[in-house]
């Protein structure tokens, strides 16, 4: 793992430029499969905290080619944090970014008094279901037409670290 490779702190969707969230649509299209309209990026209701993270590769942070992966968080309802989105570039996976991440998004929920987090991920997705389930989460149910390009599944656990 590079140096320069790191997580920081992200704007509210609704306030990257378009050049960023061109950048976001590339990722989501690349990593995931999945094809979105700037619409439903600007539009995600993502706070600023400690659960909104960009992955960025370099130290010219200003550039959107710099961003490598994202995870993006939401309080849900009650005690549970919903993640809508969590993708990193293919070249930097199973590097331990995703841990990272990850563990700094439990603490952040935590000390904010969640409890619980919930997501949706692709049945073919299955190093994604593995990495959740490392993290106590489990499919909950099935998710027909969740995404364009097949089934998906909905997790939930407690929030811990790996």
């Amino acid at each position: 793992m590079q140096n320069d490779i790191r997580w920081m702190l992200g704007p509210e969707p609704k306030h990257l430029s378009p050049e960023w969230r061109s950048e976001v649509l590339e990722l989501f299209l690349v990593v995931n499969g999945e094809k979105y309209s700037d619409a439903s990026v600007s539009n995600l209701p993502i706070p600023q905290w400690g659960g909104n993270l960009l992955l960025l590769d370099g130290n010219d942070t200003s550039n959107p080619k710099c961003l490598k992966g994202l995870l993006w968080t939401t309080p849900f309802k009650d005690d549970i944090v919903r993640v809508a989105a969590f993708s990193i570039s293919l070249e930097l996976q199973n590097k331990g970014l995703g841990s990272l991440a990850w563990n700094h998004f439990v603490d952040c929920a935590i000390n904010a008094g969640y409890s619980k987090v919930q997501l949706e991920v692709k049945a073919s997705n299955i190093r994604g279901q593995d990495f959740y389930r490392k993290r106590g989460l489990e499919i909950m149910n099935k998710l027909e037409g969740y995404y364009s390009s097949g089934l998906g599944y909905m997790m939930r656990g407690d929030l811990k670290k790996y």
